[in-house]
Protein backbone atom coordinates (compact mmCIF):
# COMPACT_ATOMS: atom_id res chain seq x y z
CA UNK A 1 0.00 0.00 0.00
CA UNK A 2 1.95 3.37 -1.33
CA UNK A 3 0.44 5.06 1.47
CA UNK A 4 1.54 9.05 1.85
CA UNK A 5 -0.12 10.14 5.60
CA UNK A 6 -0.05 13.73 6.32
CA UNK A 7 -1.90 15.64 8.75
CA UNK A 8 -3.41 19.31 8.72
CA UNK A 9 -3.72 20.12 12.20
CA UNK A 10 -5.70 23.49 12.64
CA UNK A 11 -3.83 25.36 9.99
CA UNK A 12 -0.36 23.75 11.44
CA UNK A 13 2.07 23.47 8.37
CA UNK A 14 1.61 20.69 6.43
CA UNK A 15 4.60 18.90 5.40
CA UNK A 16 5.43 15.63 3.53
CA UNK A 17 7.69 13.66 1.32
CA UNK A 18 5.89 14.78 -1.56
CA UNK A 19 3.79 18.45 -1.02
CA UNK A 20 4.10 21.29 1.13
CA UNK A 21 0.90 22.97 1.74
CA UNK A 22 1.79 26.17 3.54
CA UNK A 23 3.24 27.14 6.93
CA UNK A 24 6.58 27.97 7.98
CA UNK A 25 7.52 25.09 10.81
CA UNK A 26 10.32 23.04 9.99
CA UNK A 27 8.86 19.17 9.52
CA UNK A 28 9.20 17.17 12.77
CA UNK A 29 9.88 13.44 13.60
CA UNK A 30 7.70 11.54 11.26
CA UNK A 31 6.19 9.45 13.85
CA UNK A 32 5.31 11.53 16.77
CA UNK A 33 4.82 15.08 15.71
CA UNK A 34 1.53 17.34 15.16
CA UNK A 35 2.49 17.79 11.84
CA UNK A 36 3.97 15.34 9.73
CA UNK A 37 3.83 11.49 9.21
CA UNK A 38 4.89 9.57 5.81
CA UNK A 39 5.39 6.08 4.50
CA UNK A 40 6.59 5.40 1.23
CA UNK A 41 7.32 1.81 -0.74
CA UNK A 42 3.86 0.32 0.06
CA UNK A 43 1.22 -0.78 -3.12
CA UNK A 44 -1.79 0.80 -3.05
CA UNK A 45 -4.73 -1.07 -1.72
CA UNK A 46 -7.92 -1.33 -3.40
CA UNK A 47 -11.01 -0.39 -1.43
CA UNK A 48 -12.36 -3.69 1.29
CA UNK A 49 -15.68 -5.64 -0.01
CA UNK A 50 -18.03 -5.55 2.44
CA UNK A 51 -17.23 -9.33 3.38
CA UNK A 52 -13.59 -8.65 4.30
CA UNK A 53 -14.02 -4.90 6.02
CA UNK A 54 -15.02 -6.05 9.22
CA UNK A 55 -11.97 -8.27 9.69
CA UNK A 56 -9.47 -6.19 7.84
CA UNK A 57 -10.13 -3.07 10.38
CA UNK A 58 -9.95 -5.67 13.39
CA UNK A 59 -6.97 -6.94 12.77
CA UNK A 60 -5.07 -3.51 11.36
CA UNK A 61 -6.48 -1.72 14.57
CA UNK A 62 -4.93 -4.48 17.02
CA UNK A 63 -1.96 -4.15 15.00
CA UNK A 64 -1.63 -0.42 15.22
CA UNK A 65 -2.48 -0.59 18.91
CA UNK A 66 0.15 -2.98 19.49
CA UNK A 67 3.00 -0.48 18.22
CA UNK A 68 1.76 2.52 20.35
CA UNK A 69 3.64 3.93 22.99
CA UNK A 70 1.84 3.93 26.45
CA UNK A 71 0.72 7.97 25.94
CA UNK A 72 -0.39 7.66 22.39
CA UNK A 73 -3.04 4.79 23.15
CA UNK A 74 -6.59 5.53 22.60
CA UNK A 75 -8.32 7.42 25.54
CA UNK A 76 -12.09 5.90 26.64
CA UNK A 77 -13.47 6.67 23.48
CA UNK A 78 -11.21 4.20 21.31
CA UNK A 79 -10.96 4.74 17.84
CA UNK A 80 -12.79 5.86 14.58
CA UNK A 81 -12.12 4.28 11.16
CA UNK A 82 -11.81 6.52 8.98
CA UNK A 83 -11.17 4.45 5.33
CA UNK A 84 -10.62 0.73 4.81
CA UNK A 85 -8.93 -0.56 1.97
CA UNK A 86 -8.32 -4.18 0.89
CA UNK A 87 -5.26 -4.68 3.35
CA UNK A 88 -5.18 -2.16 5.41
CA UNK A 89 -7.46 1.07 7.67
CA UNK A 90 -7.04 4.27 8.46
CA UNK A 91 -7.96 5.20 11.93
CA UNK A 92 -8.16 8.26 14.56
CA UNK A 93 -8.50 8.93 18.25
CA UNK A 94 -7.64 11.28 21.14
CA UNK A 95 -5.09 9.91 23.67
CA UNK A 96 -6.10 10.12 27.32
CA UNK A 97 -4.87 13.67 27.13
CA UNK A 98 -6.77 14.54 24.69
CA UNK A 99 -4.05 14.68 22.03
CA UNK A 100 -5.29 14.28 18.34
CA UNK A 101 -3.85 11.01 16.66
CA UNK A 102 -4.00 9.39 13.50
CA UNK A 103 -2.71 6.31 12.07
CA UNK A 104 -2.81 3.26 9.78
CA UNK A 105 -2.04 -0.11 9.62
CA UNK A 106 -1.78 -2.75 7.32
CA UNK A 107 -3.76 -6.40 8.78
CA UNK A 108 -0.96 -8.37 8.25
CA UNK A 109 0.79 -6.38 10.42
CA UNK A 110 2.98 -5.83 7.88
CA UNK A 111 3.16 -1.85 8.67
CA UNK A 112 1.98 0.63 11.43
CA UNK A 113 2.11 4.37 11.18
CA UNK A 114 0.71 6.79 13.71
CA UNK A 115 1.32 10.76 14.65
CA UNK A 116 0.19 12.40 17.49
CA UNK A 117 -0.26 16.63 18.04
CA UNK A 118 1.68 17.48 21.07
CA UNK A 119 -0.78 19.58 22.83
CA UNK A 120 -4.61 19.13 22.94
CA UNK A 121 -4.63 22.74 21.89
CA UNK A 122 -3.91 21.95 18.43
CA UNK A 123 -6.99 20.76 17.67
CA UNK A 124 -8.76 22.91 20.12
CA UNK A 125 -13.09 23.60 19.70
CA UNK A 126 -13.53 26.37 18.39
CA UNK A 127 -16.28 29.44 19.76
CA UNK A 128 -17.63 29.68 16.17
CA UNK A 129 -18.75 27.73 13.35
CA UNK A 130 -15.84 25.98 11.51
CA UNK A 131 -14.50 23.28 9.63
CA UNK A 132 -10.88 21.76 10.60
CA UNK A 133 -8.98 19.50 7.69
CA UNK A 134 -7.29 17.29 10.16
CA UNK A 135 -6.17 14.71 8.32
CA UNK A 136 -5.16 14.17 4.49
CA UNK A 137 -3.75 10.29 3.04
CA UNK A 138 -3.34 9.71 0.02
CA UNK A 139 -2.53 6.88 -1.60
CA UNK A 140 -0.12 7.84 -4.77
CA UNK A 141 -1.75 8.00 -7.79
CA UNK A 142 -4.82 6.16 -6.79
CA UNK A 143 -6.74 8.18 -4.05
CA UNK A 144 -6.98 10.11 -1.36
CA UNK A 145 -9.05 10.44 1.81
CA UNK A 146 -9.74 14.08 3.62
CA UNK A 147 -10.65 13.99 7.56
CA UNK A 148 -13.01 16.98 8.22
CA UNK A 149 -14.01 18.19 11.97
CA UNK A 150 -16.95 20.39 12.46
CA UNK A 151 -17.08 22.68 15.29
CA UNK A 152 -20.76 24.41 16.10
CA UNK A 153 -22.16 23.26 12.23
CA UNK A 154 -23.22 19.95 11.00
CA UNK A 155 -21.84 18.96 7.11
CA UNK A 156 -24.98 18.49 4.56
CA UNK A 157 -22.52 17.85 1.60
CA UNK A 158 -19.53 17.94 0.11
CA UNK A 159 -18.75 18.88 -3.99
CA UNK A 160 -15.73 18.42 -6.02
CA UNK A 161 -16.14 20.34 -9.10
CA UNK A 162 -20.28 20.09 -8.58
CA UNK A 163 -19.74 16.01 -8.67
CA UNK A 164 -21.15 14.79 -4.83
CA UNK A 165 -19.21 13.04 -3.19
CA UNK A 166 -19.74 10.34 -0.75
CA UNK A 167 -20.07 11.30 3.08
CA UNK A 168 -19.03 9.07 5.97
CA UNK A 169 -20.08 10.24 9.59
CA UNK A 170 -17.55 9.09 12.08
CA UNK A 171 -17.79 8.44 15.52
CA UNK A 172 -16.96 10.99 17.59
CA UNK A 173 -13.43 10.38 19.57
CA UNK A 174 -12.51 14.00 19.89
CA UNK A 175 -14.43 16.77 21.80
CA UNK A 176 -18.48 15.35 21.85
CA UNK A 177 -19.20 18.83 19.99
CA UNK A 178 -17.19 18.36 17.07
CA UNK A 179 -18.41 15.89 14.21
CA UNK A 180 -16.13 14.62 12.13
CA UNK A 181 -16.45 13.23 8.45
CA UNK A 182 -14.28 11.75 6.16
CA UNK A 183 -14.28 11.24 2.19
CA UNK A 184 -12.94 9.76 -0.67
CA UNK A 185 -11.32 11.72 -3.91
CA UNK A 186 -9.01 10.47 -6.90
CA UNK A 187 -5.42 10.62 -5.79
CA UNK A 188 -4.44 13.32 -8.05
CA UNK A 189 -7.12 15.73 -7.38
CA UNK A 190 -6.53 19.14 -6.98
CA UNK A 191 -8.23 22.27 -6.18
CA UNK A 192 -10.42 22.43 -3.50
CA UNK A 193 -13.88 20.86 -2.42
CA UNK A 194 -17.27 22.69 -1.84
CA UNK A 195 -18.72 21.84 1.89
CA UNK A 196 -22.49 22.73 2.71
CA UNK A 197 -23.05 22.74 6.18
CA UNK A 198 -25.92 23.09 8.64
CA UNK A 199 -25.86 26.26 11.37
CA UNK A 200 -27.92 27.22 14.01
CA UNK A 201 -29.20 30.26 11.43
CA UNK A 202 -29.60 28.10 8.07
CA UNK A 203 -26.97 26.79 5.89
CA UNK A 204 -23.86 28.06 4.46
CA UNK A 205 -20.94 26.99 1.78
CA UNK A 206 -17.34 26.71 3.26
CA UNK A 207 -14.26 25.46 0.74
CA UNK A 208 -11.50 23.06 1.96
CA UNK A 209 -8.33 22.96 -0.17
CA UNK A 210 -6.68 19.89 -1.02
CA UNK A 211 -2.81 18.92 -0.75
CA UNK A 212 -2.62 20.06 -4.16
CA UNK A 213 -3.63 23.08 -6.68
CA UNK A 214 -5.86 22.73 -9.42
CA UNK A 215 -5.26 23.31 -12.58
CA UNK A 216 -4.84 26.47 -14.22
CA UNK A 217 -6.75 28.21 -11.28
CA UNK A 218 -9.59 25.39 -11.06
CA UNK A 219 -10.62 21.72 -9.40
CA UNK A 220 -10.63 19.07 -11.23
CA UNK A 221 -12.13 15.95 -10.48
CA UNK A 222 -10.91 12.87 -12.01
Amino acid sequence: MNRLLAAAVSGVALVSVAACDGGDRPPRAPTHGPTTLATAGRKASPRATAVDRGAVTEAARSALLAGLSTEDLPGHAGTATAAVGRGSALFLWATADDRFCFGDAASDGGFTSSTCTASARDTAFSARPTLIRLATTVAIGTSQTLVLGADRETVRSVTCDGAPLALRRLDGVLDRRRALYAFDLPGETGGSVTVTVVRAHGTAVEHVDLLWKGRHGRTVCH
